[in-house]
C-alpha cells in the first residue's frame, strides 16, 4: 500500500485514491513523495469539502484580466469556440478526475475572456474624434449635483452639430453650471458645449476614465457655455421614460433631506440615501478619506445590509405580534422576502450605481439562501455573488470598488469561519445568554474591533494601490464611527424615507444629523492627527497581483496549507516599496509635465494647463503638497516654453509653441511638445512629441544607465502601440 493510500484510508475523508508515478525512483523520488503526497491529500480534502467551487469566480475573473492584458483585440468567435471546446473536453473526461479538474479550470478562464470580449463588443459605440465647441441636443438620462455647483447630466444624444449622424455618440456627459436647478431626467435640452473624447489615464497604470466611459456608453464629455435651453425633439426614449418616475422620487427625497438637514450633514445624508455625494464639501470629503471613513459615503454592502437588516427586524417584529403567525408560519422567511423587496427599492432610490448593484446582488444571494433554509453567510454565497456580478458587469473587476468590497466581505466571512473552527466552545456566542450586560458589551466591542481590523487589513492593499493612501488611524476612526453608523445613522435614514409620505421625516433626520455630527467630528479629528501621513508611492501591478494571489489562497482554503499564501504577500512588499519612480511624467496633451529635481520631488511644468494631472502625479509620488504654485519652484518659463533641471543635471524642456524649438532642441536633453518636432531635434537624446502622445497617451520616463554607462530613459506609455476596442481613438 502506498503512502498516499494509507493516509487516505486513515483520514476517512477522501472517497477516491490517486496514484502518482515519479520518474527516477530511489532517494530522490522518496523525498519528493514526502512533500507531494501530503499536499495531494490536503487538496483532496479541500475538494471533498466543496472548496473547489469557491475558485470558480477567481478563474473566471482571471480570464477577464487576461482579456485586458492581451496585446491586440481577440476574435469573439475564436474565444467562444475555445470555451466551448474546453467545456466539451472537460465533460468527456469527467471520469478522469485530475484531467477533468484541469480542463474545468481552463474552461472557466476561457469563459471569462469570452464574456469580457462579448461585453466589449456589445458596448461598442461612436466616440467623437476630436475636441470641439458645438451644439448638443438630447434628453437628460441622468442628473447629479456637480462638484462645484450646477448639475452633471448624461444626455441621450439626439444630434450634435458638426458631427455626422453615423459618428454621433449615443451619450454625452456635460456639466452645466448656469440655471441647472430646474433640469430633470426626461427633459429635452439643447446646449452650446465644449466637448472632447473621454480622457485616458493621466499616468501609465493609472485610472482609465476612457475605459469606464466606453462601457458606460459615453462617447464625449465636456462642459456647457451658459444655460441649457428647452428643445423640441419629441418624447424621450422608452428607457428614459421608465426612469423618470424614479428620478422624480429621488429628487423629491433629496430636496426633503437637504431641507431638514442643511449644510454638509444634509449632503452626506443624501449621499447615503441617494448615492450622490458630489454636493459634499471638498474639506469634508478629504477628512473622510484621510481618516479611513471614505467608504461610508459610497453606498456599498454595508449600507445595503444595514437597510435590509433594519427592514428584516421591523417586519419580523410586526409579524411576531400575532402569536398564531409566529407559531404556525415561517415569519423569518417572510421577513427575509420583505427585506429583499426593501433592498430593491433602496437600489432604485440610490440610482442603481454599479457598486450598489454589486451590494444588492450579494445581499440578494444571502436573503434567498435564508428563504430556502440555507446558511445566509457563507463563502459559497460570496463566491456565487461574485460570479453573478462578473457575468453582469465583467469589467468591474478592474475597479477599486469591486476589489475592496469583495475583499472586505471575503475576509470577514473567511476570518470568522476560521475563528469559529478554532475557538473553544466556552467562548462561543451561544453562551452569551448566561452572561451579564457588561460581558455582552465586552464581547460586542471585541467583535466590532475584530471586524474593523479584518476589513481594514483586507482593503488597505487595494486602497494603497488605487489611491496611494493608507489611513494610519483608520482602525481608531472606524471603531469610533461605525457603531453610530450601524445603530443610528442608517436605521434613521431608513425610517426617514418610510415616514416621508406622511411628512414625518424631520424627527428621524434630526437624530440622523446628530449621528452625522459625531462621524464628521471623528473624521476631522483623526485626519488632523494623521496630517501628511499615509501617502505611499504608486506600486506596480505585479505587487497587486501577488497580494490578490496570497489573499485568495489564505481566504479560500481551510487547511494549514493556506499559510502558503503568506509567501506572495511578503514578496509583494519589497516589490511595492522598491519600485523605480519616474523622473519625468507627461500628460496626454503634452502641455503639462512633472520633472524630478535634485531634492527628489517633482517640479510641475504647465500647472494651470492640467491641474488635475498634477494633483494625480503628486499623490502617486506620496507628495503631500497640493497642486498650487508651490510645486512650480525650479521651473523657468517664457511665453513659448518652460525648462526644468533633473536630479542628474539634464535639462527637460516643454515647448508650448513651435517657436520654442530653436532653443529647446539646442539646449535640452529631453524635449516635450504637443506639436510635431522639426528635423533639427533629431539630435536630442529624447523627444516626446504630438505623434507620440496621440499613440501612447500619458508618458512616464525612468532614468537608467545604458550599456556605456551613460544616462538614458526607459519610456512607459498609458496605451500600447496597438489600440484596443475599449481605448479612446487616436486623436485627429
Amino acid at each position: 500500500m502506498s503512502d498516499l493510500q494509507r493516509e487516505t484510508r486513515q483520514s476517512g475523508r477522501i472517497g477516491r485514491t490517486i496514484r502518482f508515478a515519479v520518474p527516477g525512483g530511489g532517494r530522490y523520488a522518496h523525498g519528493l513523495d514526502a512533500l507531494r503526497l501530503p499536499l495531494a491529500a490536503t487538496f483532496e480534502r479541500e475538494m471533498e469539502a466543496g472548496r473547489g467551487f469557491l475558485w470558480l469566480p477567481v478563474l473566471f475573473g482571471a480570464g477577464i484580466v487576461i482579456y485586458f492584458a492581451l496585446p491586440a483585440e481577440p476574435s469573439g468567435l475564436a474565444m467562444a469556440a475555445v470555451s466551448a471546446l474546453l467545456a466539451v473536453a472537460a465533460w468527456r473526461s469527467r471520469q478522469r478526475i485530475a484531467v477533468f479538474r484541469l480542463l474545468a479550470a481552463l474552461t472557466a478562464v476561457a469563459a471569462g475572456c469570452a464574456v469580457m470580449k462579448a461585453r466589449t463588443d456589445i458596448a461598442a459605440a461612436p466616440v467623437i474624434p476630436r475636441e470641439m465647441t458645438t451644439t448638443v441636443t438630447g434628453w437628460v438620462a441622468e442628473r447629479e449635483a456637480a462638484a462645484r455647483g450646477g448639475a452633471r447630466v448624461l444626455l441621450r444624444v439626439g444630434g450634435i452639430d458638426k458631427v455626422a449622424k453615423s459618428k454621433t455618440p449615443e451619450n454625452v456627459r456635460i456639466t452645466i453650471r448656469s440655471k441647472a436647478d430646474t433640469i430633470a431626467v426626461g427633459d429635452a435640452l439643447t446646449v452650446l458645449a465644449r466637448i472632447r473624447p473621454p480622457s485616458g489615464p493621466t499616468i501609465p497604470g493609472g485610472y482609465d476614465f476612457a475605459r469606464a466611459d466606453y462601457y458606460a456608453g459615453v462617447g464625449a464629455v465636456g462642459f456647457a457655455y451658459g444655460a441649457a435651453k428647452p428643445a423640441d425633439i419629441g418624447e424621450p426614449p422608452l428607457g428614459i421614460q421608465l426612469a423618470m418616475p424614479v428620478a422624480h422620487v429621488r429628487q423629491g427625497i433629496r430636496d426633503r433631506i437637504v431641507a431638514a438637514l442643511p449644510g454638509d450633514n444634509g449632503q452626506i445624508a443624501a449621499a447615503l440615501v441617494m448615492g450622490d455625494r458630489r454636493g459634499i464639501s471638498e474639506k469634508t470629503q478629504e477628512a473622510m478619506r484621510a481618516s479611513g471613513l471614505g467608504h461610508i459615503l459610497a453606498i456599498s454592502g454595508l449600507h445595503m445590509a444595514l437597510v435590509a437588516g433594519s427592514a428584516f427586524w421591523v417586519i419580523r417584529a410586526l409579524l411576531a405580534l400575532s402569536p398564531s403567525l409566529a407559531i404556525n408560519r415561517p415569519i423569518r422567511k417572510w421577513a427575509a422576502g420583505g427585506a429583499l423587496l426593501i433592498a430593491a427599492v433602496y437600489l432604485a432610490i440610490s440610482g442603481a450605481g454599479v457598486s450598489t448593484q454589486r451590494a444588492f446582488v450579494m445581499l440578494a444571494v444571502m436573503l434567498v439562501a435564508l428563504m430556502i433554509d440555507r446558511r445566509a453567510i457563507s463563502l459559497r454565497n460570496v463566491a456565487l455573488a461574485a460570479l453573478i456580478v462578473l457575468l453582469i458587469e465583467p469589467q468591474s473587476i478592474l475597479t477599486a470598488s469591486f476589489q475592496m468590497s469583495f475583499a472586505a466581505t471575503l475576509a470577514l466571512v473567511a476570518g470568522y469561519e476560521a475563528i469559529r473552527a478554532n475557538a473553544d466552545r466556552r467562548l462561543r456566542l451561544a453562551g452569551l445568554a448566561d452572561r451579564g450586560i457588561g460581558a455582552r458589551l465586552v464581547v460586542s466591542a471585541r467583535g466590532l474591533f475584530l471586524t474593523s481590523l479584518i476589513a481594514g487589513l483586507a482593503t488597505t492593499p487595494f486602497a494603497v494601490y488605487h489611491f496611494q493612501r493608507a489611513a494610519p488611524l483608520t482602525l481608531v476612526a472606524n471603531l469610533l464611527a461605525m457603531p453610530v453608523v450601524g445603530l443610528v445613522v442608517m436605521p434613521m435614514a431608513f425610517f426617514s424615507v418610510l415616514l416621508m409620505p406622511f411628512g414625518l421625516e424631520s424627527l428621524p433626520l434630526t437624530v440622523m444629523g446628530w449621528g452625522l455630527d459625531w462621524i464628521v467630528l471623528v473624521a476631522r479629528t483623526t485626519a488632523d492627527w494623521s496630517q501628511n501621513w499615509g501617502g505611499i508611492p504608486m506600486a506596480p501591478a505585479a505587487a497587486l497581483l501577488l497580494v490578490v494571489a496570497g489573499f485568495l489562497w489564505i481566504s479560500l482554503w481551510q487547511e494549514r496549507w493556506r499559510l502558503f499564501g503568506l509567501l506572495p504577500l511578503i514578496a509583494a512588499i519589497p516589490i511595492a516599496f522598491t519600485a523605480p519612480r519616474p523622473a519625468i511624467l507627461v500628460d496626454p496633451n503634452g502641455t503639462t509635465a512633472a520633472v524630478r529635481g535634485a531634492d527628489g520631488r517633482f517640479a510641475i511644468i504647465g500647472l494651470k494647463a492640467n491641474r488635475f494631472a498634477a494633483g494625480t502625479w503628486l499623490r502617486a509620488d506620496a507628495d503631500p503638497r497640493p497642486a498650487t504654485d508651490e510645486v512650480t519652484e525650479g521651473v523657468t518659463c517664457d511665453p513659448v516654453g518652460c525648462v526644468a533641471t533633473l536630479s542628474n543635471g539634464m535639462i527637460a524642456a516643454v515647448s508650448l509653441k513651435p517657436a520654442a524649438f530653436a532653443d529647446d532642441c539646442r539646449l535640452a536633453q529631453v524635449v516635450i511638445s504637443r506639436f510635431a518636432t522639426p528635423a533639427r531635434c533629431n539630435d536630442v537624446a529624447t523627444v516626446i512629441d504630438g505623434d507620440d502622445l496621440k499613440r501612447g497617451g500619458a508618458h512616464a520616463l525612468y532614468l537608467h544607465s545604458d550599456q556605456g554607462g551613460e544616462p538614458a530613459f526607459r519610456i512607459e506609455t498609458a496605451y500600447p502601440a496597438t489600440r484596443r476596442a475599449f481605448m479612446p481613438p487616436t486623436p485627429q
